[in-house]
């Protein structure tokens, strides 16, 4: 199944290109920014495992913080290629990109602290960026799922990425941490990454 991003149309309910602001180079690499950082925190949650649950691992933290600014690049793409629309929608895109920025200064402030339960207050706050940006993700792939701008398995494998979150707590319900641990690393491979090099190799039509 071939995914692009198809030429404007003068009917607002139809897919639309990507405006000159969003050059398709800067958006191939934001896909492989999101591809890289998703493999990346992949490899880093299977090997850490379920010492995470014993305090922050610092391969995890920095692997983290590879995906967030990969996930950061993909949202930007969605804002830039008008993907939600120009309505209210894109709200969630913009406010992903705030959440995302709360995520990786969290991840980069964490060093020095053994256990998140050590934070300061600013830094819990600040914590609850993660699980709401996974939140917001999903939010924005059933808009783009239901928005149908983009075309093919781009139109749908952003709110496969956005599942990451529940599936990855209904496996640690399932199957436990170990279990869990897998399934996460194989979402991020299979969906994030995907989605990825997708945009990587071809981020508009010809």
């Amino acid at each position: 199944m071939s995914s692009r991003i198809v030429p404007s149309n003068v009917n607002p309910t139809e897919p639309v290109a990507i405006r000159r602001t969003a050059n398709p180079a800067w958006i191939r690499i934001a896909g492989l920014l999101l591809a890289a950082g998703s493999v990346s925190w992949a490899v880093g949650t299977v090997i850490v495992g379920e010492k995470i649950k014993e305090g922050i691992q610092t391969l995890d933290t920095i692997t983290g913080m590879l995906f967030v600014v990969g996930m950061f690049a993909f949202v930007w793409t969605v804002l830039a290629t008008r993907g939600v629309g120009d309505g209210w929608a894109r709200i969630v895109p913009a406010g992903l990109l705030v959440l995302f920025v709360g995520a990786f200064l969290l991840n980069a402030l964490s060093f020095g602290y053994a256990r998140h339960e050590d934070f300061p207050l600013p830094l819990m706050i600040m914590d609850a960026c993660w699980p709401l940006s996974q939140i917001g993700m999903l939010v924005l792939g059933i808009i783009l799922a239901v928005k149908a701008r983009y075309q093919g398995a781009l139109r749908w494998l952003p709110l496969l990425v956005g599942m990451w979150f529940p599936v990855s707590i209904v496996a640690d319900i399932v199957g436990g941490g170990t279990f869990s641990v897998y399934v996460s690393g194989v979402w991020l491979v299979v969906m994030h990454a995907h989605l990825g090099v997708r945009l990587a190799v071809r981020p508009v039509s010809r």
